[in-house]
């Protein structure tokens, strides 16, 4: 019982000697008031944008990915901003009493519209940044080992054939 013990320490010893040198890192995505706050964690720990930007500088692709995510991110964040004013002028609009008319104002329909095309652009630049930032640091704890994303359900791809029979069409 002791040897089997020993074997088990020395190989959990060795399992812990062969581990990743550098941190894995982690991507949490949460949704804030107005938009999303994209955090790296190392471990539990969640790191600030300077210590991702030290850590991601020994693999320059996925910090330049990382950057890139950063900027849309910040695009993001200023459409969700005026999304909000358009909502609130909206509303103001709908809201206030016109002075000598029962109907709305001239301005309503075209505030209303580009609160909607606002609000779709920034859902845009939204998954944008966290794809991004999904594959920055996927490319960074995985390598460049020309990287491509894990396929889930592989046994249930559309590209597979269902039935081991071909049907040729002519």
């Amino acid at each position: 019982m002791k040897k089997h013990l020993f074997v088990f320490f020395l190989i959990g010893l060795a399992w812990s000697a062969s581990a990743q040198d550098l941190p894995f890192l982690r991507v949490d995505v949460r949704q804030n008031l107005l938009t999303q706050k994209i955090d790296i964690l190392d471990g539990p720990r969640p790191l600030s944008k300077n210590e991702v930007i030290t850590i991601l500088q020994t693999n320059p692709e996925s910090l330049a990915i990382y950057e890139k995510a950063m900027r849309k991110q910040q695009i993001n964040t200023a459409l969700a901003v005026v999304d909000l004013g358009l909502l609130v002028g909206t509303t103001v609009l709908i809201f206030t009493p016109q002075q000598q008319s029962s109907t709305l104002s001239n301005l309503f329909w075209p505030i209303a519209i580009g609160t909607a095309a606002v609000g779709i652009v920034s859902g845009v630049f939204r998954r944008e940044a966290r794809n991004l930032t999904r594959d920055a640091i996927d490319t960074y704890n995985f390598g460049n080992k020309n990287f491509s994303p894990p396929v889930y359900f592989e046994e249930n791809r559309m590209d597979q054939p269902i039935f081991s029979v071909k049907i040729p069409f002519r």
